[in-house]
Order: C-alpha cells, then sequence, then structure tokens
C-alpha cells in the first residue's frame, strides 16, 4: 500500500484534474502516515478499508485547503445565471466520507482516543 492507491481511491471519491491530483498526493502520502501509525499489529496494511480511510482523510483536507484558497467566493452570477456554493454543505460532506471511511477501518486501527478516568 502507498500514496498512489490512495490517490486512486481519493479519485473515485472527487473529480480531479492532473494538477490537482498532483498537489493532493502530499496529502495522500500524509493521511496514510498518520493510519499507518495506528494499525493493530496483527491488521494488513493492504486493507482496502485502510486505503478507503486515508482517501478519505485526504479528501477531508483538500476539502479544507481548496476553501483555505478561495477567498470566501461563494456565488457568481453572469446575467440571469447565478451560480452558488454553500461551503458549509461541502464542508459537512466531507466530514461525513472522512467519518464513514475511517468508521469502516475502525477494527483495524488502536483506539487512541480513550482514556478511563475513576471518580
Amino acid at each position: 500500500m502507498n500514496e498512489w492507491a490512495v490517490l486512486g481511491a481519493l479519485q473515485e471519491i472527487a473529480v480531479l484534474q492532473q494538477d490537482a491530483a498532483a498537489e493532493a498526493l502530499p496529502l495522500c502520502r500524509s493521511a496514510l502516515e498518520s493510519l499507518t501509525s495506528r494499525l493493530k499489529p496483527d491488521a494488513d496494511p493492504a486493507d482496502s478499508r485502510l486505503i478507503r480511510a486515508a482517501a478519505g482523510l485526504a479528501y477531508y483536507k483538500l476539502t479544507l485547503r481548496n476553501f483555505a484558497g478561495t477567498d470566501g467566493i461563494t456565488s457568481f452570477k453572469a446575467g440571469d445565471v447565478t451560480v452558488s456554493r454553500s461551503s458549509a454543505c461541502t464542508l459537512e460532506q466531507a466530514e461525513k466520507v472522512r467519518d464513514e471511511s475511517l468508521l469502516a477501518a475502525l477494527p483495524l486501527l488502536t483506539d487512541d482516543a480513550f482514556l478511563f478516568c475513576s471518580v
């Protein structure tokens, strides 16, 4: 498993132009590294659920990056035609994709967010 496999899975989620795919590759590598560091000892690193989870994470990061570069422009009007985009809805969709893909890969990952305290 490598970042190219994650990029392939990311391209199933989002349509990426050639330049965008090259820019997304470091995000795929970063997402993959963050998940492989959490792998259970008996988990298969080539499991497709892990690849899809890394792609979901990269998709969320790519969505955040794209909104950071838009200067807040969410609509465009030309004559009678208006095209608008809701950044909140797009981000919500990216969060949903990320969370669902991570949930599917949960059996392969160690739980790093659990804390047990006595009262």
